[in-house]
């Protein structure tokens, strides 16, 4: 089983990571089906600057999919061992279609507006 984080407003992804509505979690099998879909309150603060990474790793997330992200949630969830992958637009179904069939890229560049972030 693999779970999937994805920052999202009104089924769509969530352009910037920081300011999601909530998370869709979507759990697949083995087969890659969709068996399981749910949606996790999103932390008030961005990303680096509270404890998602780990509340994330504790629902058993092992993948987040962004649209936009910063450097410094990118290194908290890493930290945390969830791959980070950013770069999606869409609905949620379309975005977890794209990473079923590698149709992403691997080399992103992350928002800027974090760059500070140390945490």
């Amino acid at each position: 089983m693999i779970k999937i984080a994805i920052p999202s407003k009104a089924n769509q992804i969530d352009n910037h990571f920081g300011h999601c509505e909530y998370f869709s979690i979507v759990e697949l099998n083995d087969q890659l089906e969709i068996t399981k879909q749910y949606k996790m309150a999103a932390a008030e603060n961005c990303g680096c600057k509270s404890d998602l990474a780990q509340e994330l790793a504790a629902e058993g997330i092992s993948v987040l999919l962004a649209g936009g992200i910063g450097q410094g949630a990118i290194n908290k969830l890493k930290s945390a061992n969830i791959n980070v992958l950013a770069g999606f637009t869409g609905s949620i179904e379309e975005v977890v279609e794209r990473w079923k069939r590698k149709d992403y890229q691997v080399d992103i560049s992350v928002c800027r507006e974090h760059d500070s972030c140390s945490h």
